[in-house]
């Protein structure tokens, strides 16, 4: 079931990693791998420190902690994978946990992407409660005309519950045209 997700994981991961290759005897191979030790942004008094075996090349990146008053610890990374001047996307990977009283891990991502001179989006995502299932969703927004502050759209979006103790639930899903001005 995680099969697909941990492929898409890595094909993300292995294409930002700076690896090198570096043989030396007939019988030793070594793979040398950036480490970072930097202080991320964090809030909610939890420090987060970077110690990775792959670094990711992030443009703009910010890591998010705490525990709430309920005793839900929880942790968010969000980094900005690609940003120039017509594609911008970004990646978002979360964890929480109840502690009081003792709940399920809940971990997820989703990535979000923005054509930029069209304003279009596209955005999908899952999330996984052990015990609970996991939920999918993905939206999208097509602009056919954006100029002058009016904007001629598509949209849509799809979501879907799958595994849990009520099994795969019916998918929900939308899709609309709109026109937009502003004054």
């Amino acid at each position: 079931m995680y099969t697909p997700a941990l492929i898409v994981c890595f094909c993300i991961v292995s294409t930002f990693a700076g690896v090198v290759h570096l043989p030396t005897y007939e019988d030793e191979e070594y793979i040398l791998v950036p480490i970072s030790r930097v202080r991320r942004q964090t809030t909610g008094g939890v420090d987060i420190f970077t110690c990775a075996l792959i670094r990711l090349y992030f443009y703009n990146r910010q890591t998010t902690g705490g525990v709430d008053s309920n005793g839900r610890a929880f942790v968010s990374h969000t980094g900005t994978l690609v940003d120039n001047n017509r594609h911008h996307l970004t990646g978002t990977a979360s964890a929480s946990k109840q502690f009081r009283p003792n709940g399920p891990l809940t971990v997820g991502g989703n990535l979000d992407y923005t054509h930029k001179p069209s304003g279009s989006t596209l955005g999908v995502g899952a999330s996984n409660t052990r015990g609970f299932g996991t939920d999918v969703g993905a939206t999208g927004r097509y602009n056919f005309y954006n100029k002058g502050g009016t904007s001629v759209f598509a949209e849509g979006n799809y979501g879907r519950h799958f595994g849990g103790p009520g099994g795969t639930g019916r998918p929900n899903y939308y899709g609309g045209v709109g026109v937009s001005h502003r004054w």
